[in-house]
């Protein structure tokens, strides 16, 4: 990113430090939890809150900052520390998603062979840039062929949008 304009170096920057603030201690949390098994008590409606507070004081870092700690006190609150592991999940997958520079929706009618996608993904980082992300859907209402959405660029070689081409053309 250093060849960037200053904005998206700066930008860059942030996004990384607020990374580093959330996700590295989630998942410190998450393993010292998950190591004391109080993920199943942080869930148990028997407990009282002040109890799950002190399981929870126990497996903070040092350096978790008062929005994490709050976080996960809201999660105990409500009976749902067990989502933290698949919450951590879904936090990757978007930092994965924002660190690109597009993300690539492709729907098919069918499942992909790597093959296919292999040359579908050279095919498109051709035409969109290396640092694309690509988001598999199988549809099979489009027919057959395949649909393309990178940011607001759609490009539909479907045989449904086909035919809706050829509807709308004969009217």
């Amino acid at each position: 990113m250093a060849n960037g304009r200053p904005s998206q170096v700066y930008a860059q920057a942030v996004f990384e430090m607020a990374m580093a603030n959330w996700l590295t201690p989630l998942k410190t949390i998450a393993a010292s939890l998950a190591q004391a098994g109080s993920l199943e008590k942080l869930d148990d409606a028997g407990i009282p809150f002040p109890r799950k507070q002190e399981l929870l004081h126990a497996a903070f870092p040092k350096d978790a900052t008062p929005e994490v700690r709050n976080f996960l006190f809201v999660l105990a609150s409500k009976n749902e520390a067990h989502l933290l592991p698949e919450i951590i999940r879904e936090f990757d997958r978007y930092a994965d998603r924002t660190t690109a520079s597009s993300v690539a929706k492709v729907t098919t009618a069918v499942a992909l062979t790597s093959a296919e996608k292999q040359s579908l993904e050279t095919k498109l980082r051709g035409q969109f840039g290396d640092q694309i992300v690509f988001d598999y859907v199988v549809d099979p209402a489009i027919l057959g062929g395949v649909i393309v959405r990178v940011g607001d660029k759609e490009i539909d070689g479907s045989v449904s949008g086909k035919l809706a081409a050829l509807k709308e053309n004969l009217k």
